[in-house]
């Protein structure tokens, strides 16, 4: 069985090329994607060296152990998983691919079968589909592992950017920052807004703060009161804050809320407050 297993390994390296090449002629046209049949030709000549890595990499599992195939067999679908996600490519088309992948892998065991000389006995046959089919089903299984991890740690890192984002604070002078708002402000905003503020305050060695309303156009009581925790906190930080920016429509929806700004400093404008901080 050893001997038979060698054989079969070496024709599958062998023509692990020949593989690629009916693996491409089986893919559709599909916008954007690695796979598909009419992508340039740089991203089709690595992709079809990775595919014929691919078949090497799931022949040796004919004659490793479990251990060894599964060391090599996740370091080849870490790097293959990341070269995707950089591509755009989306899990549905590696799904439909891996069984193509399988599909053609088979027909080419089947044709070994056919042209050796050896005596190939059924048990062989399904010694090999133990091996190769456990292969590429841990293949998948990893790449998806891989695949979903780098893409959920993306996805968080662009969650913290666009929550910074909301909230910058900009830096006028060493102890004067600026907090513009911009659009609506809802509670999970707020409570970003609340946490994000502090720390860039903290951060920056600011003590005073210019929180600017130009961009919000609304203002209800939900929104007053966030503000306001916002200037608590910032004062027990020992910050000082203003409020500047305050539309006309806003302040008259404030009234007629019955929110109260006097406890709070405000300018008209942010050009009337950093010039007065300048001149101080």
């Amino acid at each position: 069985m050893e001997t038979k297993s060698k054989a079969l390994y070496e024709f599958l390296v062998e023509h692990a090329t020949d593989f690629s090449e009916d693996w491409l002629k089986r893919q559709r046209v599909i916008k954007g994607s690695d796979y598909s049949a009419d992508a340039p030709s740089e991203v089709m000549n690595r992709v079809k060296e990775q595919n014929s890595n691919y078949v090497r990499l799931v022949a040796k599992s004919l004659y490793q152990s479990e251990e060894e195939m599964k060391e090599i067999i996740s370091a080849w679908t870490s790097q293959t998983a990341a070269d995707r996600i950089k591509s755009k490519t989306d899990l549905t088309e590696v799904a439909w691919n891996s069984g193509v992948f399988r599909r053609v892998y088979w027909e080419y065991v089947q044709r070994f079968v056919k042209q050796t000389n050896m005596e190939i006995t059924l048990d062989d046959v399904f010694t090999w589909e133990k091996k190769i089919n456990y292969t590429l089903d841990y293949v998948f299984e990893t790449f998806i592992v891989v695949f979903m991890e780098i893409l959920m740690n993306r996805l968080a890192s662009q969650a913290t950017l666009i929550k910074e984002l909301s909230a910058p604070v900009i830096s006028l002078t060493k102890e004067v920052g600026l907090l513009p708002l911009i659009g609506e402000i809802d509670t999970t905003r707020a409570k970003s807004l609340m946490e994000s503020t502090l720390t860039q305050s903290i951060d920056e060695g600011i003590n005073t703060l210019i929180v600017d309303l130009s961009g919000v156009v609304m203002v209800d009581t939900m929104v007053a009161h966030q503000i306001f925790k916002l200037m608590d906190a910032l004062n027990l930080l020992g910050v000082r804050s203003i409020v500047t920016g305050i539309r006309p429509e806003v302040a008259q929806t404030a009234v007629q809320l019955g929110i109260d700004f006097s406890g709070i400093t405000t300018e008209g404008n942010l050009q009337n407050v950093v010039k007065k901080i300048i001149q101080s």
